[in-house]
């Protein structure tokens, strides 16, 4: 196999620096603006919606816990 390299000796190229030839290439040219429509980006999902229940207090809380428990307390306690 033969390469033929031809170069023009009277315009030598610049020699690269170490830093440009070393350093990761600047990523392609970024979106500066979000996307506002079509298809999303990546992702398997969009926004999650908010919750739509309202937020229990401590009382309803004590009092969901209270039943659960009464309501799975062994059989042999109660008979005692």
């Amino acid at each position: 196999m033969k390469i033929e390299i031809v170069v023009d000796p009277s315009k030598p190229a610049p020699p690269a620096s170490l830093v440009a030839r070393v350093a990761p290439a600047a990523p392609a040219a970024a979106e500066s603006a979000p996307r506002t429509g079509g298809r999303p980006k990546r992702g398997r999902g969009g926004r999650r919606k908010g919750n739509d229940r309202p937020q229990k207090t401590v009382e309803d809380l004590d009092a969901e816990m209270e039943d659960y428990s009464a309501s799975n307390a062994p059989a042999t306690a109660a008979a005692a």
